[in-house]
């Protein structure tokens, strides 16, 4: 896999530490610099920065960044104030000030820099630190790899030294690492995502995946179509049928502390191009259903961290990678299809697709791991993204407990999720005439029926929640830490979830 390109470190901030930039993030009430963050920097840079203080113009919102070159000689080439609002951020306001600190320096070419962590510390608290360095980390990610013409020169940060009084600190040192850590596992789900079709399909994922289970020492089982079809995976094979590249179930488990414990499952939908089958999507539409796949992505990322930071829980994750293609062998709308747990679907729409691979791999978690929770991620409706926007994800669960921590955990990450319910009258849509259910329920809430299709392969017993990540997924527009496509949504709400559990 590919390496780290942004090397995070702890040393003093004192006369020897040398950079291009020094970042100093500071409260702006009325769009002045407060003090208290300045003051805490060693009297030398605090004396310089005065003049940048009394005339700072960055204004009153989080990520207002003004910066002044320094006198000859001094340890920094420039220095720059980071604004991060009127009174004590939130999260996303200090994840959104890195980013664009970040993006700044590399407009000014510089490679090393620094940020003082005792003024982040005294404007937004010791968390703050992890938010930084996790979306500094993100910040830098850009997918090049089938370029074959590359800027003269890579301007992005090469260093990011948290500069602080007490360069021992091993909390510190301890916590940049679980950031930059879970940070490089959201890159690893979106450098997926952005592959095309061509590159990654159900198979080349499938081998993609044992590749990264051995670099992060995870166990790898994959499932192919002869497997599935031993066990009886009905709907997941149909939505496969279609293609040269037949669908794989891809399992990886990082076995915690106690391998044989009740693990948390985590499936994932990784459809690797959706045409909509012969319910095909409009032409324009296609090209971006390389990202269907980018729940399954975000397992894989989730499980590539939990193996890192040793997280004691046992996770299993689950990916039901597919190709949803038009052949004389595909499934078509009219066709009835049976799961591994009996049920018959109507297929009436060849378009709703992720349900029928969910369906045989919740199942399959459940009958074979029995687990503690489960909680699946896909890319599932249109009519998710229309009700919620791109910010936040659907969340749909049969627990109370559970739907509690993911929200939590949403929150903390800046992952958010909004609950939707799966009250017994949305089932009456997806009653089936000739079979026992149907694969869509028409337009009203339809994230809602996709749900309670899902919820029909759970059993009530299970602790399970369905994250509809069809809107936050991928973003039209950059933000400051995640440029145009994947996001890789999904890591860091996961990953939060799974240390508060540990």
């Amino acid at each position: 896999m590919k390496k780290p390109t942004l090397r995070v470190r702890v040393a003093r901030l004192d006369a020897k530490l040398r950079g291009d930039v020094l970042l100093i993030p500071v409260l702006t009430p009325k769009g002045k610099v407060s003090m208290k963050g300045v003051n805490r920097l060693p009297t030398q840079l605090a004396g310089r920065v005065k003049e940048l203080v009394r005339r700072y113009h960055g204004g009153t919102k989080a990520g207002g960044i003004d910066g002044q070159v320094m006198p000859a000689g001094a340890a920094f080439g420039r220095a720059a104030l980071v604004g991060l609002g009127e009174k004590k951020p939130s999260s996303a306001d200090v994840r959104n000030a890195a980013g664009l600190a970040m993006g700044w320096c590399q407009k000014h070419g510089a490679e090393r820099v620094a940020v003082a962590v005792e003024a982040l510390k005294e404007a937004a608290g010791s968390k703050a630190v992890e938010w930084w360095v996790e979306a500094s980390v993100l910040a830098g990610f850009k997918f090049t790899r089938l370029r074959s013409k590359m800027p003269d020169k890579d301007t992005s940060a090469k260093d990011l030294c948290l500069a602080t009084a007490s360069a021992g600190s091993k909390e510190l040192a301890a916590a940049a690492r679980r950031a930059r850590v879970v940070a490089d596992a959201v890159n690893l789900a979106r450098r997926l995502g952005h592959e095309p079709p061509n590159v990654i399909n159900p198979v080349s994922l499938a081998n993609r995946c044992r590749a990264i289970a051995r670099e992060y020492k995870l166990r790898c089982t994959v499932l192919d179509e002869r497997a599935m079809k031993a066990k009886k995976m009905g709907a997941f094979l149909a939505v496969g049928l279609g293609s040269a590249s037949k669908p794989r179930m891809i399992i990886l488990e990082h076995r915690g502390s106690n391998p044989k414990s009740r693990p948390i499952v985590l499936v994932g939908k990784a459809v690797t191009l959706d045409t909509g089958g012969y319910s095909i999507k409009p032409g324009p539409s296609i090209p971006d259903m390389k990202y269907d796949k980018c729940g399954g992505m975000a397992v894989i990322g989730t499980l590539a961290a939990a193996a890192t930071l040793k997280i004691r829980r046992r996770v299993i994750g689950i990916v039901g990678a597919a190709e949803n293609m038009i052949s004389a062998e595909a499934y078509r709308p009219g066709d009835i299809v049976t799961a591994s747990n009996g049920i018959s679907i109507e297929v009436l729409n060849t378009d709703a697709e992720g349900r029928l691979v969910l369906a045989d791999c919740l199942h399959y978690g459940e009958k074979t791991y029995k687990p503690a929770a489960m909680i699946d991620l896909a890319t599932l409706t249109g009519a998710c993204e229309i009700a919620l926007g791109t910010t936040c994800a659907g969340l749909f669960s049969n627990n109370d407990k559970l739907a509690e921590a993911l929200t939590a955990s949403g929150e903390r990450a800046d992952e958010r999720v909004w609950r939707l319910p799966l009250w017994p009258v949305y089932r009456e849509q997806i009653a089936g005439v000739d079979g026992d259910i149907k694969n869509i329920g028409g337009r009203p809430a339809g994230a809602i029926t996709a749900a309670m299709f899902l919820k029909e392969f759970v059993a009530d017993k299970t602790p399970w929640a369905h994250l509809d990540i069809a809107g936050p997924a991928t973003t039209l527009t950059a933000q400051p830490y995640c440029p145009v496509g994947a996001t890789g949504y999904g890591v860091r709400l996961l990953m939060d979830y799974l240390q508060k559990l540990s």
